[in-house]
């Protein structure tokens, strides 16, 4: 079963997967760098802008934070697709009793989270504060408990995107989905805050 969310988590193919992305190529989870535009909400200045340039992405999380994560493996990967290729990531399977997930937090530093809310993407978003900082929420447009993505605006055209998939189907709601990328995404800016 970790495989499976392993497998998921770097966007390998699976019959069901699905992605919020522009139009045009295909492409791995997170969307194309691609599409432009002006959000459709006003996003609110962040408190100070944080570079994830030579930042680990599984070093955003303390012991304590994946415990309460109920992670039971990390490991640093490097996005390979041509969506974000070469972005550091770190892919975590989790599992509490017989239920199985995923997380993977990626460290984007060719677009900001800002793309999210313009409406030319395949996603239903909507704007969230993650620890002071602004965020999109968002998943594919039309689908439900498939996965939820959080994506925190750290600094001019960057982003760290943090997703949650269950492996387990019909176990969370999309809402429940959105709360825990969020509560992922929180923990790891709270990380990211003493690194920089």
């Amino acid at each position: 079963m970790a495989m499976v969310a392993g497998l998921v988590l770097t966007g390998c193919t699976e019959s069901q997967t699905g992605a919020p992305v522009p139009a045009g190529p295909a492409s791995a989870p997170g969307g194309a760098p691609a599409g432009g535009g002006q959000p459709t909400v006003s996003i609110p200045p962040r408190p100070r802008d944080i570079s994830l340039e030579g930042v680990d992405p599984c070093k955003l999380f303390t012991q304590a934070q994946l415990d309460q994560l109920k992670i039971t493996r990390a490991r640093n990967l490097v996005q390979d697709k041509d969506t974000f290729k070469g972005a550091p990531l770190c892919a975590m399977d989790g599992a509490q009793d017989r239920t199985f997930f995923g997380y993977s937090a990626w460290l984007v530093t060719t677009e900001g989270m800002d793309l999210w809310l313009t409406g030319k993407r395949n996603a239903e978003a909507k704007l969230v504060s993650v620890d002071g900082f602004p965020a999109a929420t968002y998943h594919l447009r039309g689908t439900s408990t498939f996965h939820c993505w959080t994506s925190v605006g750290v600094a001019n055209g960057q982003q760290l995107a943090v997703e949650f998939t269950p492996v387990t189907r019909s176990v969370f709601s999309q809402d429940q989905m959105c709360q825990k990328s969020e509560e992922a995404a929180t923990f790891a800016m709270q990380t990211l805050k003493t690194l920089k």
